[in-house]
């Protein structure tokens, strides 16, 4: 069972005259009511229920991109381009409705085994069961054209003219529109476990809970504020961009201002420690509280940011230009474990996200593993604190094939999900591999050398040993 977010895509401006692509200039940039496309991504087990519901659409309903398909239920996840809106089933087909230019709601066959969605404004990008991609709609700038090898992605993201896909083994893979920079992935490109696609600027998150961005800077959106840390999910909008912390806060940066130059604080976030998860758009933000009520803010001329009542028992959010989606899940308490969730490989010694999904009224979840196939479980280390969906485990350094995890609600031990299947824990064998993260590199080299300069006699071959 599974239920993970990464967050978003928008969309920045181009016109097309005499059949060239022309960029305006910024200052045309931001008179113009260019549209943005946002995407709350959940990643989901396929075949399980758990958490799956019926979407609720508000705010511009021209082309029909607020008119959920029928039957509306057993939807796990999200997505809201600019006037075309994205669901996925929970047997992994995607519905998808509003604008058809571009064949934006012609999903590709086979329509199956899909964990994934991201809308982009004209383009869509769909993760399969097996880590490829499937892509559809706008390909002018080659948005669509998934580079070789399409294999090995957990995570997608779709920006404006461009998209993002991680690969497991944590690093960041670019392509299209790349004017602004936003496909140019800052090195080291490793050590990623989110992403963001915006209108022309890119977000990853390292594992280390630091943000890292790129592209288009024209309002600050790619610069950072201080501390850079302890962020765990991220959301990047046309001009904006925002960052959810571990203590359950947002930080917003860059542009406030919509496409007049009038102030509407889209980069402003409310205060509060309770949000769960981010959506960004090119005006208007939302955020899911772990109540399961949602605030947006920022420009509202649509009614996007008034969400209908009750305002309760949500689980995803998604915002597009100017329409926002989001899923009801109307069932009891439970627990739903996202990763490590069966199959994995992880490197013993690092960091490791865990993440679970959760309904009702569940304040603190606690995590064990075990490496013997659940005959006996150990307490992750550091101790997961509240039920913020997400844990920092730091990896025991012990090989085994038979591990598992295990969440369960501090109130009632009957509340608990454990994964699928086992999955991997491994220690690397490379000779000089100090660090552990099974890479020989630079740093590796230092502490070496440094280990080499502390020793009592440093012509000793024993001192390298």
């Amino acid at each position: 069972m599974t239920v993970a977010q990464v967050l978003n895509t928008i969309g920045i401006s181009l016109c097309y005259k005499g059949g060239q692509k022309m960029r305006f200039g910024n200052v045309f940039k931001k008179n113009l009511l260019l549209f943005a496309v946002v995407t709350a991504i959940f990643s989901f087990c396929v075949g399980q229920s758990a958490f799956a519901g019926s979407i609720i659409a508000w705010g511009d309903n021209s082309v029909g991109k607020c008119n959920v398909p029928e039957p509306n239920s057993g939807f796990i996840a999200v997505a809201a381009g600019w006037n075309h809106s994205l669901g996925l089933k929970e047997y992994g087909s995607i519905k998808a409705w509003g604008w058809w230019f571009y064949d934006l709601c012609n999903v590709p066959e086979p329509n199956a085994n899909f964990i994934s969605i991201a809308a982009g404004a004209w383009h869509n990008l769909g993760l399969k069961r097996d880590g490829s991609i499937v892509a559809w709609g706008d390909n002018y700038d080659g948005q669509c054209n998934i580079p070789l090898p399409n294999s090995d992605f957990v995570d997608i993201a779709a920006g404006y003219h461009h998209s993002l896909g991680l690969k497991r083994d944590g690093s960041i893979v670019a392509w299209g529109d790349n004017y602004d920079g936003q496909c140019n992935i800052p090195s080291p490109n490793s050590d990623f476990i989110a992403i963001a696609a915006g209108g022309s600027h890119s977000l990853g998150l390292k594992q280390d809970g630091s943000i890292v961005a790129w592209g288009y800077n024209e309002n600050g959106e790619c610069n950072i504020p201080s501390p850079n840390a302890d962020f765990i999910a991220i959301g990047a909008g046309a001009w904006h961009s925002l960052g959810l912390k571990k203590d359950g806060s947002i930080v917003g940066w860059g542009s406030n201002k919509n496409y007049d130059g009038n102030w509407v604080g889209q980069a402003t976030p409310p205060a509060g420690n309770d949000f769960i998860a981010i959506a960004t758009s090119n005006y208007y933000s939302l955020s899911l509280r772990k109540d399961g009520s949602i605030v947006g803010w920022g420009a509202n001329s649509d009614g996007q940011c008034n969400v209908p009542s009750p305002n309760a028992d949500f689980i995803a959010i998604a915002a597009g230009f100017d329409h926002s989606l989001a899923i009801k899940e109307t069932g009891s308490k439970g627990l739903a474990l996202v990763k490590p969730n069966g199959s994995e490989n992880i490197i013993a010694g690092r960091i490791y996200t865990i993440e679970w999904q959760s309904s009702g009224s569940i304040n603190q979840v606690l995590i064990e593993y075990s490496d013997s196939n659940g005959v006996s479980w150990t307490a992750v280390s550091p101790a997961n604190a509240g039920n913020n969906r997400r844990c920092n485990w730091l990896v025991p350094k012990i090989n085994s094939q038979e591990c598992l995890v295990r969440i369960t609600d501090g109130s009632d031990p009957g509340v608990s999900d454990v994964s699928d299947t086992v999955f991997t824990i491994y220690q690397c064998t490379l000779k000089f591999d100090v660090t552990g993260d099974c890479i020989v590199n630079m740093r590796d080299f230092a502490l070496l050398a440094s280990e080499w300069l502390q020793c009592g006699n440093p012509f000793d071959p024993n001192c390298l040993q």
